[in-house]
């Protein structure tokens, strides 16, 4: 059955005959050119096919549930019917694209590293560092963390001066950063989180995160985390002499 262009477009617009609306509807089944034609006309079908051009080849695959019956009282409602298919479908795409592609959630590393970012020579120049501050930030973040924080070592840290000790969270985990200043007064940190028991140990890693130079170890239940100024920022020297201060 041959239908015109005119005819095609009043399917689109709703405005054909039930029996007009079946019929083109069951010869765009068994013909792919018809249904190149009416997808050419409908307005809506380019945003539809970008929709989909955006879903991953790897989708999962979503059962869509039964159309039900729609009444009609004077068509069929045939573009309608093709709009919500299509809008349903479009729906479903956008959902799949996003559970397929969303990325994976940070972790307390990463976390960390972005808090770290924010700072600037500023943030830390007028910290209170004097001893009955430090005194009593140390004994929180040591009651919170469950172990000692070796203040000591911590002072005597090559280049750095001490400014604060901070109680954070991390997924309820208490994660403490406690803060430097180095010569030129750029902020430098090193963290510590408590992971808990049966927390898998872990070799030294270095990486840079958020822009800044980071190394990170795991061990005895705790992570640790170093973070410098920038992504050049050395860390060896401070390195060796955390990691052998604080190893179990």
């Amino acid at each position: 059955m041959k239908f015109s262009d005119e005819t095609l477009i009043a399917y689109l617009e709703g405005t054909v005959d039930d029996d007009q609306a079946t019929a083109i509807e069951h010869a765009v089944e068994d013909d792919p050119e018809l249904e190149a034609r009416l997808m050419a006309l409908d307005p809506f079908a380019p945003m539809v096919q970008a929709v989909f051009e955006k879903v991953p080849a790897e989708a999962p695959k979503v059962e869509l549930p039964e159309p039900q019956p729609v009444e009609s009282s004077q068509s069929s409602g045939g573009p309608w019917r093709l709009m919500a298919v299509a809008a349903s479908v479009a729906v479903v795409a956008v959902s799949a694209t996003f559970w397929t592609t969303r990325p994976e959630p940070l972790g307390w590393a990463q976390q960390a590293a972005i808090y770290q970012s924010l700072y600037v020579p500023d943030t830390i120049a007028s910290l209170d560092n004097s001893e009955q501050a430090l005194k009593m930030q140390f004994d929180l973040a040591e009651a919170e963390l469950g172990r000692s924080l070796n203040r000591e070592t911590l002072e005597a840290l090559p280049g750095m001066e001490l400014k604060r000790a901070q109680v954070l969270s991390f997924n309820g985990k208490p994660l403490v950063q406690v803060v430097f200043a180095d010569e030129q007064g750029q902020p430098f940190a090193f963290c510590i989180i408590r992971q808990g028991e049966g927390a898998p140990s872990k070799d030294v890693n270095l990486a840079e995160l958020s822009g800044l130079a980071t190394a990170t170890w795991s061990e005895g239940g705790y992570g640790y985390m170093l973070i410098g100024s920038n992504p050049q920022t050395p860390l060896e020297g401070q390195l060796d002499i955390l990691t052998a201060s604080f190893a179990s």
